[in-house]
């Protein structure tokens, strides 16, 4: 039964029914965002990788606010969203690095506050739990269970 398919007819079907369940997907649950972006009203947002020397540096948002004065909520969130998920990487490599070189909890302490310094829009953002809570699992994860959440929202304003 099956040696009756070829392996091109399997791959064409394989390929049209992803590119029907993208297509839903996008209409489904991006339909506003096509339709501005189809309009011209919005812009594909450029990846820029941050500068290591100057993380407050975000020169997409500096173009678009001299473009135009009025910068809509969505695009701050849009850049709160994209610095949260960049520090949720920097941590998860942290992690990982810490778990290599085998760090006690107070080196290990030392190495979160220098990440989290680098990202001071997020210490005052309201995904700032949801970052303190996503820092605690990925130690349980990998066997750190160093930290709980007021530690880890304590590490914060720290100063040293």
């Amino acid at each position: 039964m099956f040696t009756q398919i070829s392996w091109t007819d399997y791959l064409l079907a394989v390929s049209i029914l992803l590119a029907i369940y993208y297509l839903f997907v996008g209409v489904r649950y991006f339909s506003d965002n096509l339709k501005a972006l189809l309009a011209g009203k919005r812009k594909l947002p450029q990846k820029t990788s941050p500068c290591p020397g100057f993380p407050d540096h975000h020169p997409t948002l500096e173009n678009e606010a001299s473009e135009n004065i009025s910068v809509s909520t969505d695009e701050y969130t849009d850049d709160e969203f994209a610095e949260v998920e960049y520090l949720i990487e920097k941590v998860k490599t942290m992690i990982a690095d810490a778990l290599g070189k085998q760090l006690v909890k107070e080196e290990f302490r030392k190495y979160l506050r220098l990440v989290l310094k680098e990202f001071p829009s997020v210490k005052t953002s309201v995904l700032r739990p949801s970052v303190n809570e996503l820092i605690v699992s990925e130690c349980e994860k990998q066997g750190i269970g160093a930290f709980n959440e007021d530690e880890v929202d304590a590490l914060w304003s720290e100063e040293r």
